[in-house]
């Protein structure tokens, strides 16, 4: 089979695309990765969770969207803990004081981490927009995966059958 340069050349860039895609971030059926330290000095580990359904949220206290859907994710956390549900919320604020700061005036029940903290490790890759949301499963893999807003029916869609 013999293709032009520029059909050659766009399909490395699609190959190339592809296979750096897969190496930077999860995805749904991959085994989530995700070891760090909650603002109050806990340390979490993503492994030590499985058996449980796991919301993993990265958002930022600058981001709108992410601040008035807090007290909502406060609510099914405490409505879905006893059911094996948890939540962590993993900030991507770049001033760690001021996310210090936020966390203790709204006195959230849930865990919350800074995403640039050296004792951090994950396998979310970049994440883009916020609040960008990981739902990961009883077996420690991607279940599904939102950016943007979302309402309690619609996380309540996605996490109850896999509570059950």
């Amino acid at each position: 089979m013999n293709l032009s340069a520029p059909l050659r050349l766009l399909l490395a860039a699609v190959a190339f695309a592809g296979i750096v895609g897969h190496v930077h971030a999860v995805d749904v059926g991959d085994q989530a990765k995700l070891k760090t330290v909650t603002l109050d000095g806990k340390p979490i580990d993503l492994a030590q969770l499985k058996g449980k359904v796991v919301m993993v949220n990265f958002w930022a206290t600058w981001c709108p969207v992410c601040k008035a859907e807090m007290p909502g994710w406060q609510r099914f956390y405490d409505a879905n803990k006893s059911r094996g549900f948890e939540l962590i919320a993993m900030s991507i604020d770049e001033d760690q004081a001021e996310l210090t700061k936020h966390a203790q005036q709204k006195k959230f029940d849930f865990p919350i981490a800074w995403r640039w903290d050296d004792k951090t490790d994950d396998s979310f890759g970049d994440i883009i927009g916020t609040p960008t949301l990981f739902i990961v499963g009883k077996d420690g893999k991607v279940a599904w995966t939102k950016r943007g807003r979302i309402t309690p029916e619609q996380l309540a869609a996605v996490v109850d059958p896999l509570l059950n």
